[in-house]
């Protein structure tokens, strides 16, 4: 075998490269923990649903006027049934957290400010009409179950099933104690009508606060929240990838071309804080360019603008500086840990899909923290609900900028600390030699050109 030599290197081929363990062992274990963590954290959230779900908001409203009579004075089934669905026990435990309203309007209020995911209307004839049922005119109470979409479609659909099977499950306990009361006094029910006991009610469903047509039912605003998140991550990524090219520290590959620039002389804290302004200015740019097309070619009802656009860079800003904070403290493996938090528990955890009253506590917790809920949270504010502070946008305002500030301090302390330990990305004495080697190098180039002219 020929011994390697400056002008005669040994070629390297796969073969001999493989059989270095770590160049193959170390990517494939971290990957397989990274992906074991991520399937946790993505099929775990949606394990079981129903089994899982905790304190689901529903609004109960009786606007029910009651019916009197010499006999029996003044009855008022819907106040007793309201009661009942409120009392009752709850299967889970605490499944469900009724909210009880005293007129329509406070209740449309609360969905408007996107506090309940549905609300269950008694009729103002609801008695009448549920004592009518054993007469000879009998005719069913029309309850309406108020819908809130722009809650996300599961959160909606969650809410809209536990209002109508509560309420016909409700409505037909209070028929059949009805029934039972006029059979003890002897009154005469007609076979036909019994068969009414057991669904008394119709129910229509009527939306608490209306959307546009062009809201995906809900869904647009996560998947414009997953655009900006995107957008920060893959942005600092690149942002990372290209400074540090073009200060030298690593070669620029496009194509069959590889740069390679002389390394400058610059610390860590400096660089970061380069990558860190680059990052605000692109995330302006994205923020612009997501909420163009938004508008522009796919006509989505977008409110708020201009709003929007900035809620958008702030969101895209927090996540790519987070990301860039991350890069800047473990290198390499970096990109694998800011992909697990600010992508694999943030899509999840976010309330875009999947309300976390729906997800065991475990998600709940991470969701209290994760940049993506708030960042769901603002854009369905600022989409769906007039961009009222109270539905969400304020808490997302908050935990965008206490992530900020909270990267801003990590970025800037590490850098400082791997600065003030000399722990230089190329040592300033290496970066000198290396300049005299190449300067040496041209200058010997040059006067064999002048020699041979």
């Amino acid at each position: 075998m020929p011994s390697a030599s400056p002008d005669h290197p040994v070629v390297t081929t796969a073969t001999r490269l493989l059989r270095t363990p770590q160049v193959w062992l170390v990517p494939a274990g971290l990957l397989t923990l990274a992906l074991c963590l991520i399937t946790l954290l993505f099929n775990g959230s949606v394990a079981n649903p129903n089994a899982d779900l905790r304190d689901a908001p529903i609004g109960l409203i009786s606007l029910d006027k009651g019916v009197s009579s010499k006999e029996a004075g003044h009855k008022n089934v819907g106040r007793q049934v309201a009661a009942g669905i409120a009392a009752q026990p709850q299967k889970p435990h605490k499944s469900v957290e009724w909210k009880t309203f005293t007129s329509l309007d406070e209740a449309k209020q609360a969905i408007g400010r996107n506090e309940l995911f549905a609300a269950i209307v008694l009729p103002q004839d609801y008695s009448a009409k549920m004592l009518s049922l054993l007469g000879t005119a009998p005719e069913k109470p029309t309850v309406t179950v108020l819908t809130n979409h722009g809650a996300g479609s599961m959160a909606s659909s969650i809410g809209e099933q536990i209002a109508e099977s509560t309420v016909r499950g409700a409505s037909s306990g209070a028929a059949t104690s009805i029934l039972q009361q006029a059979q003890k006094a002897g009154a005469p029910v007609p076979a036909a009508n019994q068969a009414l006991v057991k669904d008394p009610v119709s129910v229509t469903t009527q939306a608490g606060a209306p959307l546009g047509d062009r809201t995906g039912q809900g869904m647009t605003a996560f998947f414009y929240a997953l655009l900006l998140m995107m957008s920060g991550f893959l942005g600092a990524n690149l942002i990372h990838a290209t400074t540090d090219s073009a200060l030298g520290y690593s070669a620029n590959e496009l194509g069959p071309k590889r740069l390679l620039s002389l390394p400058q002389r610059i610390s860590r804290r400096q660089t970061l804080l380069a990558k860190y302004l680059i990052m605000v200015g692109a995330s302006a740019v994205m923020s612009a360019a997501i909420l163009a097309v938004s508008t522009f070619a796919l006509h989505l009802d977008l409110p708020h603008s201009l709003l929007l656009w900035v809620f958008g860079t702030a969101a895209a800003s927090a996540v790519g500086i987070g990301t860039l904070t991350v890069l800047a403290a473990l290198g390499g493996p970096g990109i694998v840990a800011a992909m697990i938090f600010f992508v694999a528990a943030a899509i999840p955890t976010s309330g875009g899909a999947i309300p976390l009253q729906a997800m065991p506590p475990f998600w709940q917790f991470l969701a209290q923290f994760e940049p993506q809920r708030a960042i769901s949270d603002g854009t369905r504010a600022i989409m769906y609900f007039d961009a009222q502070g109270t539905a969400g946008l304020d808490r997302a305002w908050l935990t965008l900028g206490a992530g900020l500030l909270a990267s801003l301090l990590i970025g800037f302390g590490v850098t400082w600390l791997y600065d003030h330990k000399g722990w230089h990305r190329i040592h300033p004495h290496t970066l000198t030699r290396l300049r005299q080697f190449l300067h040496h190098d041209h200058e010997a180039a040059h006067n064999n050109g002048a020699t041979t002219a």
